[in-house]
């Protein structure tokens, strides 16, 4: 091979080489954003897994104990603004059953309303006093949302406390709100699953290309 025909194999592979860099630094933003999306569903879905798992075992435990208390964790989407700026609309809260006895003032509870006005209503609000009534041994709570100007126009129950507040996952009710739809299903979870799997299918293919293409590279170096 003359010195000529060195220079333009040379030139050649020195500007696929170029090519094959300028590919690869696109590529990355790409793998970066993928490899963000599927952690942070591995993340969700583990989060959820291990909340239902939590709380049909509890179910189960109490079930068979006959026992009717509110289960050990619990997760409610907040609704309205009533606890704004501490928690949002749409915020999720895990709950955690707790003694009545043990609530504290400041404390963030979940409770069923004993409210006429709202009959049946899962309110999570604050405690701002609490009671015990030695005759009953019962304890009443004085509740308000932080976002209020009142406190809530009955006391809740230790009854009908579901638990304590232990901590929130923002915005999360969005998604509950879309995985209720047909649509918004397939939006949160099949998509993502095929941009994965699409990403998966693409790098195969270069790989193979990739090893094809130095295969015949080869081949073309034994040849001359």
């Amino acid at each position: 091979m003359d010195s000529t025909s060195l220079e333009i194999n040379n030139n050649y592979f020195g500007v696929r080489h170029y090519k094959v860099h300028v590919v690869k630094e696109k590529i990355k933003p790409i793998r970066f954003i993928t490899s963000v999306i599927s952690y942070a569903l591995f993340i969700w879905l583990l989060l959820i897994g291990l909340t239902l798992l939590v709380y049909v075992a509890d179910i189960k435990i109490r079930a068979a104990k006959g026992d009717n208390s509110p289960p050990a964790i619990n997760a409610y989407v907040v609704l309205t603004g009533s606890m704004v700026p501490e928690i949002m609309p749409k915020d999720v809260v895990i709950t955690k059953r707790r003694e009545a006895k043990n609530l504290q003032v400041g404390d963030i509870i979940t409770f069923l309303s004993s409210d006429p006005r709202l009959t049946n209503i899962i309110v999570t609000h604050r405690i701002k006093a609490k009671y015990y009534d030695a005759t009953t041994n019962k304890y009443t709570f004085q509740t308000k949302g932080d976002a209020n100007n009142t406190a809530d126009f009955t006391l809740a129950e230790d009854t009908n406390i579901i638990g304590e507040v232990i901590f929130k996952i923002p915005k999360l009710g969005y998604v509950q709100s879309v995985l209720a739809t047909k649509g918004g299903l397939i939006i949160v979870v099949l998509i993502p699953c095929l941009a994965i799997l699409s990403y998966d299918i693409v790098k195969l293919g270069r790989n193979i290309k990739k090893k094809a293409d130095k295969k015949k590279s080869e081949l073309t170096v034994v040849r001359r």
